[in-house]
């Protein structure tokens, strides 16, 4: 089951990692249909926090541009967002 939610807008350090993640997920997986682990996406991103990550995932989520597991360890991103 995938959760949603509502939250505040990204910050402009949040968005800028957004980029990172939707490109990232995007070679990935080009049809924006599998879950990917947020333990592989840490790994693919090296150079950004993996707090940063975590906390961009979690604002991506609370916009409605990224479904998570219920167990919050995959996600997939929301075509047309």
């Amino acid at each position: 089951m995938f959760t949603q939610g509502d939250g505040m807008p990204m910050n402009h350090e949040q968005g800028r990692v957004w980029k990172k993640i939707t490109d990232v997920y995007q070679q990935w997986d080009q049809d924006r249909s599998m879950l990917m682990a947020i333990d592989d996406l840490s790994e693919k991103l090296q150079d950004v926090d993996p707090e940063l990550i975590t906390e961009t995932l979690a604002e991506a989520r609370a916009d409605g541009k990224l479904a998570t597991t219920d167990e919050s360890n995959a996600f997939r991103i929301i075509p047309n967002h």
